[in-house]
């Protein structure tokens, strides 16, 4: 079982806002680390940055570019970080422009959180469950399972689709390129997809979709 230290390592370009976590780390009983950057294009070496410093969790802001800290994303490190066996979550501004690509990497990335409601109380939990996840454990609300998707509507590069076990009056969209080729080429409005999602979230931005790849040809077969 992964063993956890109480070190977080802090990634984020803004230095009032790192400054801000570090405090608010200090003031729960962790010690924050700082990794300083820039790294420019070289994701490699803030990953062995964090390495180095054996953090039991990072903290990472998603967007690393205003003040040239990075060229790439937070998502990109968290994922890197993740695929590594180190615990980490995703710090966001919940952007429009990002909604799309963060719900994409959910599946991948057990924790993503926004500034306006995230509790550094909360930062022990968070940390179990991305622990969890590594170890193959994960918490309900991010186990998937292979549900019926009814699509209400289809555009050029996504589609429109309502989970019913979920909630069956909320849509969500879900870019084409989420999609199996052979399901993309032939969805229409009204079919039913099976894919899987984790239908234990307990919100909207907590939902992902996985494997979203056959189309139910007659519904009545799974009733």
């Amino acid at each position: 079982m992964l063993a956890l230290n109480n070190r977080v390592a802090v990634i984020d370009d803004e230095p009032d806002g790192r400054d801000t976590i570090i405090d608010l780390l200090g003031e729960q009983h962790f010690e924050p680390i700082a990794i300083m950057g820039p790294f420019g294009s070289d994701i490699d070496r803030l990953i062995a940055e964090v390495e180095k410093a054996d953090p039991g969790f990072v903290i990472c802001d998603h967007r690393l570019t205003a003040k040239q800290y990075a060229t790439f994303t937070g998502l990109q490190v968290v994922e890197r970080l993740i695929e590594h066996k180190r615990p980490a979550m995703l710090l966001t501004t919940f952007q429009e422009p990002d909604l799309i690509e963060l719900r994409a990497a959910r599946p991948r990335v057990p924790v993503i959180k926004g500034r306006d409601g995230f509790s550094f109380e909360e930062v022990s939990r968070l940390r179990e469950i991305v622990r969890l996840e590594i170890a193959d454990q994960p918490v309900n609300s991010r186990k998937p399972h292979r549900v019926i998707l009814r699509v209400e509507g289809v555009r050029t590069s996504d589609i429109e689709i309502v989970v019913p076990s979920w909630n069956r009056n909320h849509a969500f969209v879900l870019p084409k390129w989420q999609i199996a080729d052979a399901v993309r080429e032939a969805v229409k409005k009204g079919d039913y997809l099976l894919g899987d999602v984790n239908i234990g979230a307990p919100s909207e931005d907590e939902i992902y979709f996985d494997n979203v790849n056959e189309i139910v040809e007659d519904i009545r077969d799974l009733s």
